[in-house]
């Protein structure tokens, strides 16, 4: 099985050289990147027990906040979608959406994978101009952007941190030092998903931000708004997310964006299998929008 799938990744390989002429071709292992406007296409050589696949996919819009319509929006679109459909992937409290489709090997040739592909790529541009536009996110062209020139002075150089629960979630406070002598970096975060609520810079020596965080943290379990808005500026406390969190009700939303992730995806696997019937899937779709 493992020299089947070698051979077979370099087909794929030489088949993409050939589609794709002279824009360069990146692989990594299995797996295939071709820069397509401002997203990428990712075809992946798969394995499933004695089957060989490809996934040929592609970043639509990244750190997308979630929201009732957008949801309806794309699963509405999945039934219009002949070739391949949206998915989505919760990652620290925003979505990624990626429009994608498996590809059976068993009648594949280059023309197919040309097709496919460009088709995935230019879908994934057109809709991510539509949904930045109106829900927000990012491209995946401005993510690689944004990581690549996005200063983290502080990134790896925590030197406190101290967790703990508010209503069933895991919080941390963390102290970083930020290269200038006497000046750190204070942040607040949601340990499950990496949100961060608070973030503010301070002056003084380390006894001091360990005396900071210790009152940040007891302001926070006691659910003291007021002492906490007097040691924070405005701008260093999302309010809406720290407010969520004293309330209770952080824990449930993260609980409920990722049970409707897994509800999307399914639905999506399930009508590219060919297992649930458009009519079926828009039925399910309504039921779904119900519980939104």
């Amino acid at each position: 099985m493992e020299d089947r799938l070698a051979r077979f990744v370099l087909l794929v390989e030489r088949y993409l050289s050939q589609i794709f002429g002279s824009i360069r071709v990146y692989r990594e292992g299995n797996e295939f990147l071709i820069p397509w406007g401002s997203t990428v296409i990712n075809v992946e050589v798969r394995s499933d027990q004695e089957d060989i696949y490809l996934h040929i996919y592609s970043p639509v819009a990244l750190r997308v906040k979630p929201d009732k319509d957008l949801m309806k929006f794309l699963l509405v679109e999945n039934a219009s979608l002949k070739m391949c459909s949206f998915s989505v992937e919760f990652e620290k409290g925003f979505l990624d959406i990626i429009l994608g489709v498996k590809v059976d090997t068993e009648f594949i040739n280059k023309d197919l994978i040309g097709k496919v592909a460009i088709r995935v790529g230019n879908l994934a541009n057109e809709y991510g101009k539509e949904i930045i536009a109106v829900f927000g996110g990012i491209s995946f062209k401005e993510y690689v952007e944004r990581e690549r020139t996005q200063k983290r002075p502080y990134s790896e150089s925590k030197i406190l941190h101290d967790i703990f629960t508010v209503e069933n979630l895991k919080l941390a406070l963390e102290v970083y030092d930020t290269g200038e002598e006497n000046r750190y970096m204070i942040v607040g975060k949601v340990v499950d998903t990496g949100q961060v609520f608070i973030k503010a810079e301070r002056k003084g020596d380390l006894q001091k931000m360990t005396e900071f965080i210790e009152d940040l943290k007891r302001y926070i379990l006691t659910r003291d708004v007021r002492s906490i808005k007097r040691s924070l500026k405005h701008y260093e406390v999302e309010e809406h997310l720290l407010y969520n969190v004293i309330a209770g009700k952080e824990k449930d939303r993260i609980k409920r964006l990722r049970d409707l992730e897994k509800e999307i995806n399914l639905l999506t696997e399930l009508l590219m299998k060919g297992e649930i019937s458009e009519e079926e899937y828009r039925r399910r779709i309504r039921d779904l929008d119900k519980e939104l």
